[in-house]
């Protein structure tokens, strides 16, 4: 069992201010006398060694926790840590409306309910969230913080996911995958619950917003029960033991004291801080959790107890300890290294050696490492794998990572440099031995011979072509360059018929700003073939820095006009592109031409950076989708970024999803505000907002264009 806070302040979020950030600063660099500032990894190793007041943060969000199991996502109260929560989840099955989540309320307090308006994948159509509340309708309490426009524009009935609701007794068992869960009513205004988690291996309990009003045996027993062996127990700490005895008796908070003493007789292993008073800063918080260790230390139970203070991105794997544990087969044509057990901060060291050596052994530094047997992982074990595959000069490695806890920590880190992540063996077989579509470069293809591979996943490739007898020189202008997009066997039958369809139809199209198709192959086994031509010219990336980096409007505007008009007499002919990016674009003499598959490697963002919100939904593409892509394209050629840009792809779909990009007279002040209301509305979430056709867009852009002339 993996458990991840995402929340643990009370009450109210609480920011860090810039005084206590300044604070932080102003020790750090007191401390660093005899540092070299001047030495990167001197600096890091420094800042790692400063305390945890000192170099890191609490975190302002208020409750939110997630615990992971398996397959199976669960998720604690959501407070204003939901929303970083579910950012994460984006990138995942919750991305694409395939997750599942099941969601504990402990109580109704605001706290722990003001994240979920902004929990993107509420938003997603096809993922399902489970909600669940003891003695009480937890509908209830989603209606009634949205019960109004005046204090959500969006009501939880509005959200497109699929929403269950379980009303829960107080002891009521539930189960979910692996985990049986079981409630426990605690003293608290209205009455919160703490649950318990138990998956056969570990138990983890979450008791947070409750007073302890009788502190004997016989006050404490049923809490004792409840918490009783433990590995973890999430306890509130909000308030001192003076306050909870004196000034504080009945707000239905506790102290970490108190969490001690009941932790120990309950024969709890680790005791986590939680529900901070938003008032405190960190070094109260860290100070208040040092008491408790010394206080655990004097007052020692039956079993040793580790006192841990909660902060967001604090990170737990409860169960067993579990070695780690390497299997080899070298039999196969690619090596194949399989970890199990605890992939971890102690065994990182030596799942590092073990890689690199196999690697080294391996037939051309090749291999599969397959990860579907590891019980825990965390990021300091996934940048021991990364070490050891760097460390081989021109290794070629697939991760296999079924588990989407293993996935998430790959995802989240650089192991994608180092090789891509699958969720299938054979998937990743495939990539480092080369299926069909995979493995066609200076080979033929009909009466094509391909070049080289312009790009590739699992699902396809693009290749540079020419036709079998022709040759590239300055003497034999006869010859045309080719693109050919390969689609492999992974696609669905669906898929296949779509992209046969509209390649066919491309190849009929005949306008001049459209690049002509050749045709399309296909071959027995399930490949399928677009064949095109590729021109010669400037990039997208070219054109741009030709202009400075970004263009002025009127040349952005002319360009948008040619783009609409050549898709227009494409949508006129039942062909919509559905994936406009600027790999697509090739200009000659200051004009661009679009082709239906990519000309070029892939720039910095993913193809999905370009797409239409309904597109990431999982809808089919229609013209509007090429609307916003164009939109997407002309935003980025006027502002000089792309209009979704985010650090982490999940981030960004989640922008491109939810919200509106920062408009673009930010950047530009001069910008005409009818230039900038003309882009947002090519930009619009909802496709009604957008133009309903490409008459419109055309009139509209001459009527700029006038305007900016004059």
């Amino acid at each position: 069992m993996r458990v991840k806070f995402w929340g643990v302040r009370g009450s109210i979020p609480a920011p860090l201010t810039t005084e206590q950030l300044q604070e932080k600063l102003s020790k750090a660099l007191t401390a660093a006398q005899n540092v070299d500032l001047a030495d990167p990894a001197e600096v890091r190793a420094f800042i790692a060694g400063l305390p945890p007041a000192v170099n890191s943060v609490v975190g302002g969000n208020t409750t939110c926790v997630e615990i992971t199991s398996g397959d199976d996502t669960i998720i604690i109260d959501c407070g204003s840590g939901l929303r970083p929560l579910g950012l994460s989840l984006m990138s995942h099955e919750f991305g694409r409306g395939q997750g599942t989540a099941h969601i504990f309320f402990t109580h109704a307090h605001w706290d722990h309910l003001q994240g979920f308006p902004f929990f993107s994948p509420a938003y997603v159509p096809g993922n399902k969230l489970i909600f669940y509340a003891v003695n009480n309708d937890p509908r209830k309490y989603l209606e009634h913080q949205q019960l109004a426009p005046v204090y959500f524009p969006i009501t939880s009935s509005q959200m497109p996911a699929d929403f269950e609701f379980m009303q829960l007794r107080e002891g009521e068992r539930v189960q979910i995958g692996r985990v049986s869960v079981t409630s426990m009513a605690l003293y608290h205004p209205g009455t919160a619950y703490a649950y318990r988690f138990d998956d056969g291996e570990s138990v983890f309990v979450f008791a947070s917003d409750g007073e302890y009003k009788s502190l004997d045996d016989e006050g404490l027993g049923r809490f004792i029960e409840f918490f009783s062996d433990a590995e973890a127990l999430v306890f509130d700490c909000q308030f001192s033991l003076r306050d909870v005895l004196l000034s504080k008796a009945d707000w239905g908070h506790s102290s970490a004291m108190i969490g001690v003493e009941i932790a120990q007789k309950a024969r709890v292993k680790k005791l986590i801080t939680t529900h901070y008073d938003p008032v405190d800063t960190d070094e109260q918080i860290h100070s208040v959790g040092e008491s408790a260790r010394r206080y655990a230390d004097i007052m020692p139970g039956p079993v040793p107890l580790e006192v841990i203070v909660g902060t967001e991105g604090t990170e737990l794997f409860l169960g067993p300890a579990i070695n780690l544990e390497t299997l080899e087969d070298r039999e196969a044509d690619v090596w194949l290294i399989a970890f199990a057990g605890r992939l971890t901060a102690d065994t990182a060291i030596d799942a590092q050696i073990t890689l690199y050596q196999f690697l080294r052994e391996a037939p051309n530094h090749r291999a599969i490492i397959d990860l579907t047997l590891i019980a825990m992982i965390d990021g300091l074990g996934v940048r021991g794998l990364i070490a050891g595959v760097r460390g081989v000069r021109g290794a070629q490695v697939a991760f296999v990572a079924p588990e989407a806890v293993t996935r998430r920590n790959l995802e989240h880190s650089d192991a994608r440099e180092v090789g891509p992540i699958f969720r299938k063996r054979s998937h990743a077989i495939a990539a480092l031995v080369g299926p069909a579509h995979l493995n066609l470069h200076e080979r033929m293809l009909g009466n094509y011979r391909l070049d080289k591979t312009i790009a590739a996943d699992e699902f396809g490739a693009i290749y540079s072509a020419l036709r079998n007898g022709d040759t590239l020189s300055i003497h034999n202008t006869s010859s045309v360059p080719l693109v050919i997009q390969v689609l492999g066997n992974e696609i669905s039958p669906q898929q296949r018929i779509q992209f046969a369809h509209s390649a066919i139809e491309w190849c009929q199209l005949t306008h001049p700003r459209l690049i002509p198709g050749r045709e399309v192959i296909e071959k027995t086994g399930g490949m399928i073939a677009y064949v095109g031509e590729r021109p010669n010219g400037q990039t997208w990336s070219q054109w741009l820095a030709e202009n400075g980096g970004r263009v002025s409007p009127q040349l952005g505007l002319r360009w948008l006009r040619e783009m609409v008009d050549a898709m227009d007499h494409a949508h006129r002919h039942d062909v919509t592109h559905g994936d406009l990016r600027p790999e697509c674009f090739v200009f000659n003499n200051g004009h661009a031409r679009i082709s239906r598959s990519p000309l070029f490697p892939p720039g910095s963002e993913l193809p999905s950076a370009y797409r239409a919100p309904e597109q990431l939904r999982g809808e089919s593409a229609t013209p509007l989708c090429d609307q916003f892509s164009l939109g997407v394209l002309l935003y980025e050629a006027l502002v000089g970024s792309h209009p979704f840009h985010a650090e982490m792809e999940e981030l960004s779909i989640a922008q491109q999803l939810q919200g509106a990009p920062l408009a673009p007279r930010v950047f530009l002040p001069d910008l005409s505000p009818d230039v900038e209301e003309f882009l947002m509305r090519l930009l619009s979430r909802e496709p009604q907002e957008r133009f309903p056709n490409a008459d419109e867009i055309l009139a509209a852009i001459d009527r700029l264009l006038l305007t900016l002339h004059k």
